[in-house]
C-alpha cells in the first residue's frame, strides 16, 4: 500500500494523538465538540487514477473493510464521485468520520482506561465538585494516579479540616497515610489543594509545599566555629544552631568570617575574638535575619572564581561592611598549578565590589588567563591562610572609610 495515502492505521494514529492530548477523555467528562470527528484523508490525485487504478481500488477496499461498514464500529467514510474519461465513474473516499467517543475508544482499544477514568473522576467530583474542570483538563494525571486516589482524597480532606496546622509533615495523623505517600505526591497535591482550599489557607508567596499550606518546615541550620578558646561555651566550639534561635543570641566575638567550604571552616585557624560561619554557598541570604551581624567585622572568603565574587556581592547586599579575604589576583597567580575550570561562570554585572575585585572579576569573565579559570578556596595554601590572618586583618575597631561600594562611613 502506498504510504502517501491515509489508511486505517493512519486514522488510528490520528485518534491516538487525540488520546495522548487528553481530548478524547475530556469528551467523556464534559460537553465537547470533538465528535463527530472529521478527518480529511490524504488520497490519490485525479491524475493517478489510471496508472494506479488497481492499487487505488485496494486502498478503497481496505478503508471500507476497517470502517463501520466492515466491522460495525469505528469510522464512516465520506466519498466523492470522480469521473475520469478512461476509468469512468468512481467513488473516492475523501474524509473519515468518527461519529462518537465510543467509536474512538473501540478503535484504540482504550475502553478499559476510559471506564477507569470515569470511575476515578466520579469519585473525585463526588467529594470535591470543584475538581471537575481540573479532571477534564488533565485526564491523564487522573489515570496516572490510579489507586492512589483514595489516599489523595484522604489527604485533601485532612488539609481542608486542619488548615495551616503548623505541624511537621511527620505529625499528620491521617489513617492509612504515611509521610512518604505525601512526599511522593506533593506535585499533584499542590495542584488540587490550590483548588479546594480557601485563599486564607494558602501562602502563594513561597515555593515549598510545607510553607504554602502551613506546615512546619525543618529549621534552617547555621554551622559555625568559635575560634577563640576563651569564648568556648562549656568547652564547645563547633555549633549548629537553627537560624531562628541564632537571631536571639549575640556571641562575644567581634569578628566573623564567612566561608563556603566546610573543610575550610573546620580547620580555620584559631583567631582571637572571632568565629567562622561556613557551608552556606548561595544560601548566605539566610544570614539576613541575624541582626547582630550588622555590628560585627565581617570577612568573606570564597572561591576565586566568578561565582565566588557573586556571593561576595550578595553578602554585601545585607552586610555592606564585608571585606574579602584571600580573593586577590596575587593569590590566584601564586597558585597557578592548582587552577581548575569553572564550567558555568557567572557572566552578569556586580555593583558591590571594590575596584580591585571588579578588575579581577572582569579578567576571569574575559578568560584573561584561560577559559574558565578558577581557584577553589580549599586549594589555597594553609600557610598562606595563616599568614593572611597575621598580616592583613584590620585590628578590631579600626575600620575606616572603605572603597567597597555601600560601605558605611
Amino acid at each position: 500500500m502506498c504510504t502517501r495515502w491515509s489508511d486505517p492505521q493512519w486514522i488510528r494514529e490520528e485518534l491516538r494523538r487525540k488520546w495522548d492530548s487528553g481530548r478524547i477523555l475530556q469528551a467523556l467528562l464534559t460537553e465537547d465538540d470533538l465528535f463527530p470527528l472529521r478527518l480529511p484523508l490524504k488520497r490519490p490525485k485525479s491524475n493517478e487514477v489510471n496508472e494506479n487504478f488497481a492499487e487505488i481500488s485496494h486502498w478503497i477496499k481496505r478503508l471500507r473493510d476497517h470502517s463501520r461498514q466492515g466491522i460495525g464500529f469505528g469510522y464512516e467514510l465520506i466519498e466523492r464521485e470522480m469521473v475520469h474519461r478512461q476509468s469512468g465513474r468512481n467513488l473516492l473516499p475523501t474524509h473519515a468520520i468518527v461519529p462518537t467517543v465510543q467509536d474512538a475508544l473501540r478503535l484504540l482499544k482504550k475502553e478499559r482506561e476510559a471506564n477507569k477514568f470515569l470511575e476515578l473522576a466520579g469519585g473525585m467530583t463526588a467529594h470535591w465538585p470543584a475538581l471537575q474542570e481540573w479532571a477534564g483538563r488533565y485526564p491523564h494525571k487522573v489515570l496516572a494516579a490510579g489507586d492512589d486516589w483514595t489516599g489523595i482524597l484522604a489527604v485533601m480532606k485532612w488539609f481542608s479540616l486542619n488548615p495551616r496546622c503548623g505541624l511537621y509533615l511527620r505529625q499528620l495523623d491521617i489513617p492509612g497515610i504515611d509521610t512518604k505517600f505525601i512526599e511522593r505526591r506533593k506535585g499533584i497535591l499542590t495542584e488540587l489543594l490550590n483548588i479546594i482550599l480557601p485563599e486564607r489557607a494558602i501562602d502563594h508567596n513561597v515555593s515549598s509545599f510545607e510553607q504554602q499550606f502551613g506546615l512546619r518546615i525543618k529549621p534552617v541550620q547555621v554551622r559555625m566555629r568559635l575560634l577563640d578558646q576563651a569564648q568556648y561555651i562549656q568547652g564547645l566550639s563547633d555549633l549548629t544552631i537553627p537560624v531562628e534561635q541564632l537571631k536571639d543570641w549575640s556571641p562575644a566575638a567581634d569578628r566573623v568570617f564567612i566561608t563556603e567550604n566546610e573543610i575550610n571552616g573546620l580547620c580555620f585557624p584559631d583567631t582571637e575574638n572571632s568565629l567562622v560561619i561556613f557551608g552556606l554557598g548561595y544560601g548566605v541570604d539566610i544570614l539576613k535575619a541575624i541582626a547582630w551581624l550588622k555590628e560585627k567585622e565581617i570577612y568573606y572568603w570564597g572561591d576565586l572564581d566568578t561565582h565566588g565574587f557573586a556571593i561576595l556581592d550578595q553578602v554585601r547586599s545585607f552586610l555592606p561592611q564585608t571585606r574579602s579575604l584571600l580573593m586577590e589576583e596575587s593569590i590566584l597567580l601564586q597558585h597557578r598549578a592548582l587552577w581548575s575550570v569553572e564550567d558555568k561562570p557567572f557572566l552578569g554585572q556586580l555593583t558591590r565590589l571594590s575596584p580591585e575585585e571588579q578588575r579581577l572579576l572582569c579578567s576571569l569573565q574575559n578568560n584573561t588567563w584561560g577559559k574558565g579559570v578558577r581557584l577553589e578556596q580549599e586549594r589555597v595554601s594553609f600557610q598562606q591562610v595563616k599568614q593572611c590572618l597575621r598580616e592583613k586583618l584590620i585590628p578590631k575597631g579600626s575600620f575606616a572609610q572603605s572603597d567597597v561600594p555601600g560601605y558605611p562611613v
